[in-house]
Formats: structure tokens, sequence, C-alpha cells
């Protein structure tokens, strides 16, 4: 409904667009230009101060020629956030604990504050089509030759290696107008509008846009990075971006990488349900199933797929033998004259991310062969094969592994990285949080491929909201406001539940956490895998909402019978991961351990101290943890052999709660229970 009312405003759109270039420059009568320079506003939108003349011998000016490009071309348009502080500008980051502050979002270039021209500036130097210069000099005319290079970027983009010059890849289009001899002399505007009209004029060229986005993980709403005075995302933002394209672009497909409903307060309660909504209302082409989508039972899941307007897509996830019915391995779409194979394949390791009960029944085969097999169904059906692969480290082995896919985008990764050629393929990243969306626009020409350009489009403050998304936002956040704002005690101290904390070293809120399974249970010994811990909070009253923040996992309390020495090995799995963040780093109570970072995993570990003295390896001790734990997750095998003493009904939350009725008021402070030697940092 959303994209056929977009439809009926394009169409009226390009009928008062060629009303207005008809006739409209009384300086072309005698111009050999004059159907290209008519015909290119014909097809765009290029007002702006023209006036009644073209000026067709004027120079083109730099701001006048990115505005051209960005409008034929179908480019970005991004507004970027006014700070008063300098800051460098960053691009890119390849650690998951990465995080998008101002230094993402201010302008490109110090000239270019309230330009009229500054959108499609910005938008044209994040996809690397512009030099990245501390000035932009927007008035000045641009040259013959630097026209063309930011043409040469536009269309073929900037990470392919070319064998051919050019030249030769222009005269490949029949560019009309390009000069013999490029030089530094000012282009004309004639000359430009000829050349880019000889380009998107003809039918044989297309451009498609793809918007991805990626491990949104049920953030609905802005949120403030640490060490930023900023806020960034959401998907009111995410939907009125959207928007602006669609209303620009009818060529337009908008995906999504995994792990898109769950992980928050506000999602989790409504069991994915809001997420779901708003992505219909953006108008989702197709979403894979990523290892969080299975963060609840199967029974969810359907009942979302069925709500969903799109197709969820996995390749090689079965259930009970088969393929769901709700679920599909691949889904062809025609956009823009162009068929696209749309394949869906899941981190085939998936059961181990998750509670045991969500995937009974379930079963993931290999994601390289199943994706094998969905490219040789495709064969032959489609021109374009894009892969939506929540494969965690295994993205980049899809197309060393896999041949015939085109583009690939990668979730499971939380990375923001540039893309990087694999094989004949691409690896293309699109952020997690709903922070950010990724823009590619396909350049055809006969339904082969030219080039692309990519674009990392940040959703910081300044950007404007989808008012019904944020409507949907704001209902579902003021139900959940009503049954979690209870205050259940306060802590003096900020209590640090941050990724690069929880999952790499000792954490004070992991302390608290795992005393309190300590406390509920009288167990020797607590562990909690950082993973399961979510948020920091800071000091102040603590509501039952803070709590659902830090542990918003349905994950129950368990006490097994462990050894000494299954205490050992768990421990010893937990740090293998170290120095990367993984989930299956412990924190602990009831006892303290030593490791070296600098020895191979599986063989790192030095001392486990529980009532000041050395572990028992013979010894049984009662030992309380996560039923995600003792089930396996995070393959922590040793503890399914452990013998099961008590199964509670209730969940981590539950243990934290009940900790503030003895404890109404905490301050905890690190107290060397994890000690590491040769750390990484």
């Amino acid at each position: 409904m959303k994209k056929t009312l977009f439809s009926v405003l394009l169409v009226l759109l390009a009928s008062f667009s060629i009303l207005i270039a008809s006739g409209f420059f009384v300086d072309l009568d005698d111009n050999p230009y004059r159907n290209a320079i008519e015909g290119l506003f014909e097809l765009t939108w290029l007002g702006g101060d023209y006036g009644e003349e073209f000026l067709p011998k004027e120079p083109l000016t730099r701001g006048q020629a990115a505005h051209w490009l960005s409008e034929a071309l179908k480019l970005p348009r991004i507004e970027p956030l006014d700070i008063d502080h300098p800051v460098e500008k960053s691009y890119t980051y390849k650690d998951p604990l990465g995080v998008i502050d101002e230094s993402f979002v201010v302008s490109t270039y110090k000239d270019m504050d309230y330009h009229y021209y500054r959108e499609e500036v910005e938008g044209l130097s994040r996809a690397r089509i512009l030099p990245i210069t501390e000035t932009f000099d927007v008035d000045d005319p641009i040259s013959q030759e630097e026209f063309l290079i930011w043409l040469d970027n536009a269309i073929f983009g900037v990470d392919e290696k070319y064998d051919n010059t050019r030249a030769e890849r222009f005269h490949q289009l029949g560019i009309l107008g390009m000069p013999k001899n490029p030089s530094s002399e000012p282009l004309t505007r004639e000359l430009a509008a000829c050349m880019l009209y000889s380009i998107i004029g003809d039918p044989k060229f297309q451009v498609v846009t793809v918007l991805v986005s990626a491990d949104i993980h049920g953030h609905l709403e802005p949120y403030k990075p640490v060490g930023s005075d900023y806020y960034i995302g959401g998907m009111a933002k995410m939907s009125r971006y959207v928007n602006q394209v669609w209303y620009d672009q009818k060529a337009l497909l908008l995906l999504d990488v995994g792990d898109a409903p769950y992980n928050t307060n506000v999602a989790n309660l409504f069991e994915g349900e809001p997420v779901i909504r708003i992505m219909n209302w953006m108008g989702y082409d197709a979403m894979v199933l990523g290892n969080h989508d299975f963060d609840f039972p199967f029974s969810v899941l359907e009942r979302n797929a069925k709500l969903a307007d799109f197709p969820f897509l996995s390749a090689n996830t079965l259930k009970d033998g088969r393929h769901p019915d709700f679920l599909k391995p691949y889904h062809i779409i025609e956009c823009g004259g162009i068929t696209f194979g749309i394949i869906g394949v899941t981190d085939d390791e998936s059961a181990w991310y998750t509670h045991p009960n969500n995937v009974k029944g379930i079963t993931f085969i290999d994601h390289f062969e199943a994706a094998k097999e969905a490219v040789a169904q495709l064969k032959g059906k489609v021109d374009f094969i894009i892969a939506l692969a929540h494969l965690h480290g295994d993205n980049h082995a899809l197309s060393q592994k896999v041949e015939g896919i085109d583009l690939v985008y990668g979730g499971g990764t939380d990375i923001v990285a540039f893309p990087e050629k694999i094989h004949d393929s691409w690896l293309l990243s699109s952020g997690k949080h709903a922070e950010l969306i990724s823009q590619t626009n396909l350049n055809f020409w006969d339904k082969e491929v030219l080039g692309f350009t990519f674009s990392h489009i940040f959703l910081s403050q300044n950007m404007p909201d989808d008012p019904v998304v944020d409507l949907i936002v704001k209902k579902a956040v003021s139900a959940m406001d009503a049954r979690l704002m209870r205050v259940v005690g306060e802590t003096k101290v900020l209590l640090d539940g941050e990724r690069s904390t929880v999952r790499l070293k000792e954490s004070n809120l992991g302390n608290v956490i795992a005393d309190s399974l300590r406390a509920m249970t009288d167990a020797d010994i607590a562990l909690q895998n950082g993973g399961g811990i979510r948020e920091s909070v800071p000091p102040g009253k603590i509501t039952v909402k803070d709590i659902y923040t830090v542990l918003p996992f349905d994950n129950t309390v368990v006490v097994v019978e462990a050894t000494g020495k299954q205490v050992w090995d768990a421990l010893e799995h937990g740090i293998a991961a170290y120095p990367g963040a993984a989930g299956q780093f412990l924190q602990v109570s009831g006892v303290s351990y030593t490791f070296d970072a600098s020895k191979e995993p599986y063989h790192r570990l030095l001392s486990v101290i529980y009532n000041g003295a050395p572990i028992e390896m013979d010894r049984k001790y009662r030992v309380v943890a996560n039923d995600f734990l003792t089930g396996g997750g995070d393959k922590f095998l040793m503890l399914t052999e452990c013998k099961e003493l008590v199964r509670t009904k209730s969940y981590l939350r539950d243990a934290f709660t009940e900790y503030f009725l003895k404890n109404p008021v905490i301050s905890p402070q690190l107290e060397g229970r994890i000690t590491i030697l040769n750390p990484a940092n």
C-alpha cells in the first residue's frame, strides 16, 4: 500500500517536471544540446537557482555538479550533524564494540555549513565519490577532468579495479558531449547536461537502490552510545530515510540481514511484534533469520512470519526435516526491470546460541551447501543474486566457497566497513542496533551491472522521524513503562554492563548478578555469561525496566553438581576467545580466577580459587548458572554432563530483583575476581 502511494506521487512529480522543463529555458533555441538539457530536466528534479535561463556556456560549479550527479544517479542525500567543537571525521569501525558517535555524522567539509547543496555534497562524500579534503569550495567551477572522475566513481564505483581506462569505460556507454582531451579547464553546463542525459536517458541504463539493515536487535528507540553526547539510531528515523529514498527512486529493494525483532525490553515484552509491524510499514521485501531470531519459541517465530508482509528466508533451517511453510530458501523479485534472486542463509551453529527449548526439532544444515543449492536453483532465472548471510565469522567465506553470488550482505558481525572484494563477489556491512541503514546503488547497462556505490547512512539525532513509526514506538514504550517503572532498589555507582567490560574483564554489574544467583540458591559458585548482560545501569534508582534492560533474555536459574575439573573447564572455555569480545566470557561469584592471555586458547587458565584455596578437581560443588549455559549454550558442553540438582522457574531477572530486597542500596566495586596476565590492552 505504501509503495503504491509513493508510485502515484512519483507519477505526479514526473508530470510536473515535464511541464516545467518543456520550453522552460529561453536561451536554448539554437543550442545543439537543447534536447539533452531538457531531457535531463524531464528525468530529474534539478530545480534551484536557474531561473528562465539555463546559461549553457557558463561553467558548472562544484556544488551544481554534486547536485546533478546526486539527482541523476539517485545518490544519497545526507544532512550532517552540527556540533560546536572540532572532531576528526570517522567512516568505519571493525570492532564489534564500536559505536557511532559524533565523528561519524559531522560534515566532511568545513565550508559547507547551511549551504543549499550541503546534503548532496555530504551524500557523495559518504559514497566516496568525492575527494576528502578540508574544504569543498562549492562555488568554484569544476574542471572537465574532475567531473569525469566524479562521474566515473558514481557509475563504476570506487572499489573495483578495472583493466580498461576511464575513457574506454565511458566509450562503452556511448557518452555524448565528453571532451576529447579532458583538461583542467572549467566544464560548461551544456556539456555536463549532455553527458548525464546520454547515460540516464538511455533505456538500457538503470539504477537499482538496495537499502539494508542488520542486527537491529529490537532497538526501536534512539540511544546514546557510551562516550558520546548525541543520540543515534531509531526505527522512526530509519523509516523516514526510506520514505525519502522511495520518493525519488522507484527501483528500490529493502532488505534485512537478521536478528531484527528481539533483545530490548520493549521488543521482548511484545515478542517482536512492534518491530515486524514497523518493518511492514516501511515496506521490507525480505529478511533472513539470524541466530537471535530463535530467542523465543518456534511458535513465536511462526506467528511473526505470518504477521510480516514480506518473506522470512533461510535456506538451511529445517523443522522436523523440512522447510517450514513460512520459511523460504530464496525470494525472486523484479525491480527496475532487473530480476533479483535473494538468498537467505543462517549460521549453522545457531543452535548453540539460544535456549535449547527454542530449537527443538530444528536442524541447521551446512550453510555453504544450502547456499550452493539455492544458487543452482536460481541459475538462469535471475539477473543478479544477493545473499543475506547471517553467518558471523563465515560471512567472508561464503563467496570463497559458493560461486555465483553477486553481493553478500553480512550479519552478526556488528561492524561498519567499506565493501570488500572476495573472488567475484562483494561483502557489505550494515551495522547494528538501528544505528544506520546501508545504501547500495547498483548501476545496470542492459541488465549487466556496471558498478555500484555504497554508503552507510548514519541515523543522527538531527534527522527527522517518520510520525507513523514514532507513534507505534511511543505506544509500545508507554505500555511497557506502565508495567516496568516500579523502583526495586538503588545504586550509588555506575553498574558497568558495557560489552567491552562484561565480555573481556571483571564487571561490578557482573559480580552483582552472579552474587544474586548464589544468594537465591545458596550455591557454592555462580557462573554468568557476559553475553547475557546487555546494558549498564547509571547511578540512581533502579526500576524493573532497568533490570529487563540488563537481562532481557528469558533464561531461568538452574543449579547443577559439578566437579572442580568441570568448573575449571568451563572457565577455560569462557576465556578461549579472548581478546575477542565473546559472549561466553564468564563473570563469577564464589570463586576468583587468573589467566594468561598470551598463552594458547584452552591453556590459559592459571588458577581458580575457592574459599581462599585452589579449587579441588575431584570435589563436587553446587554451581548455579542460567539454563542457557547448563543446556550447552555457547558450547559449554562440560555443563551438560553435570548432574542437575534444582531447575527453578525463576528468571535471572527474578534473582536480581530479589537481591535488592535484602540489599536495597548497593555500591559494588571490583574485587579482583578475574585477573588477566598479559592483557590485550
